[in-house]
């Protein structure tokens, strides 16, 4: 898949901004604050619905701006694309005023139908060890790479946070507690698909990381419910029920896919107990096994998306990016301008 243009009107401080792609190694450069993340933000969006930066939408509207709009072209490459009867070339755009709303060819749509066409993977420095260190920030990758793979898999999380909510707030207010059993029954069926399909993810990804780079780098997953009798809907109904007192004691959900344990290893330790240089090196294998399993899967690569790269990577990883995947589209920002770069370009700090 390749970005060809891209047009913001109101968002945040590019108030009026085109910008057009080459289809391999782009390299946004200006100073901080010009606004270079926020052309990276604003892909991300569309393809996600929402911010990296964890913003609310209202927040991304430009101080002089009662809307904001974000539009851009891309095409794909890919023949399974094709033999399915998919447009290879497409527009898919966002609008927001008081609500937000995604296009694709000028028709309302989803993030699950744009997955088939735009899907991008974010790599920052300022993030790299909260994807280590923090659980949440984990799963949360984690759950972006799956989707990339496997677009239902959102689908049943979207739902099981829906019930989950549901049961906790059943929970807190001890309101018709008999209503319990009904939330158990919804969350332990979709437990049983969000569980599975992680399990598998993560032994294809294990397998991928091995497969290119044949080290000790392996991603560790640890479901909170049982899964020694197997991943099961009655398994996880007859644990869920066990919890129930305890569940009510404790005014929440004890166990479910939104505890599970994610972690990154090497060599048997816990990537966070290793240096800086160390932490980024491996992430990005991480990311790069990913790609590789993604291009395996979709048959073609993903938009690859690197803020503040010369932070992000140290010159000799950067290089292997660079000469491994001259196929993916990359879209960097710098502070500072490289030559290795396909197209340079330069953003003024004044919008």
């Amino acid at each position: 898949m390749i970005i060809q243009d891209l047009k913001l009107r109101g968002f945040r401080n590019l108030r009026q901004y085109d910008v057009s792609f080459c289809k391999n190694r782009n390299l946004i450069h200006g100073a901080n604050g010009a606004g270079k993340t926020s052309i990276l933000e604003a892909i991300f969006l569309l393809a996600y619905g929402k911010s990296f930066l964890n913003r609310k939408k209202s927040e991304i509207l430009n101080h002089h701006s009662t809307e904001f709009v974000v539009h851009l072209h891309l095409t794909s490459s890919s023949e399974k694309l094709e033999s399915q009867g998919f447009n290879l070339k497409n527009t898919i755009s966002a609008h927001y005023q008081d609500r937000f709303i995604l296009h694709l060819n000028q028709k309302k749509t989803t993030i699950f139908e744009v997955n088939n066409y735009l899907y991008p993977v974010f790599f920052s420095s300022s993030d790299y060890n909260l994807y280590i260190e923090s659980k949440p920030y984990t799963r949360r990758m984690i759950d972006r790479f799956i989707f990339g793979i496997n677009p239902l898999y959102i689908s049943y999380l979207l739902s099981y946070n829906k019930a989950l909510k549901q049961k906790n707030f059943l929970l807190k207010t001890k309101r018709n507690p008999a209503e319990l059993r009904s939330w158990n029954k919804i969350i332990s069926e979709l437990s049983e698909k969000l569980v599975g399909i992680k399990m598998t993810f993560v032994q294809r990804l294990n397998t991928e990381i091995r497969d290119t780079f044949n080290n000790q780098l392996n991603l560790v997953y640890r479901s909170s419910l049982h899964t020694k009798e197997g991943v099961s809907q009655a398994s996880f109904f007859k644990q869920l029920e066990g919890l129930t007192p305890s569940e009510i004691m404790s005014k929440r959900s004890l166990v479910g896919p939104h505890l599970d344990h994610l972690e990154i290893n090497l060599n048997s330790n816990h990537l966070k107990a290793y240096s800086s240089g160390e932490k980024k090196i491996h992430l990005l294998m991480l990311y790069i096994s990913f790609i590789e399993l993604f291009k395996k899967v979709r048959n073609e690569y993903p938009v690859f998306l690197v803020d503040d790269f010369d932070t992000a990577m140290d010159a000799e990883n950067i290089d292997f990016l660079m000469d491994n995947y001259p196929e993916m589209q990359v879209i960097a920002t710098s502070v500072n301008k490289y030559s290795d770069f396909d197209q340079l370009i330069v953003l003024e700090t004044k919008r």
